[in-house]
Formats: C-alpha cells, sequence, structure tokens
C-alpha cells in the first residue's frame, strides 16, 4: 500500500504542538511546505531526528506544527 501525499495544513491540524517527519515533501514556492508523507510524529524533536537517521529517507524533512511548547522554561520563571 503507498502512502498519500497529505496537506500540511491537515497534518498541523492533526499533531499541534508535535514534530514530524515528512518524507517527500513538496514546496510551493520553497520554502513553503505545501504537502507531504507524514511518517512519524513526537513533541520531541531530538527522537524525531533519531527516526529519520534510523530510516534513512531520501527526501524528508523534520517540521514543527506549531504552538506552544510544553517543555519551554520562561527564563523569568524562578524555580524552587
Amino acid at each position: 500500500m503507498e502512502a498519500k501525499l497529505e496537506s500540511w495544513e491537515n497534518i498541523k491540524k492533526r499533531y499541534p504542538d508535535s514534530f514530524v517527519l515528512i518524507e517527500n515533501p513538496v514546496y510551493e514556492p520553497l520554502p513553503h511546505l505545501k504537502k507531504g508523507i507524514l511518517v512519524y510524529k513526537n513533541k520531541n524533536r531530538k527522537k524525531v531526528v533519531e527516526k529519520a537517521i534510523g530510516l534513512k529517507l531520501h527526501y524528508s524533512t523534520v517540521e514543527y506544527t506549531g504552538g506552544i511548547r510544553g517543555d519551554r522554561v520562561n527564563e523569568n520563571a524562578l524555580i524552587l
């Protein structure tokens, strides 16, 4: 079964606040991602990059779908 291209807008809606591995990304015009094949998603960028390295895909990209990162720490916050 062959995977289908999915719009970047749909991927962002389905997986907010996540890093995604996209195979065969289509940019129209550069550098705007238009669509691709979702291969893997995770909240942790490092895990997505490790997956990409392990799969050795011919043409892929790692993108962030947007939103507020849960692991981002406010530099002004006092941690006790």
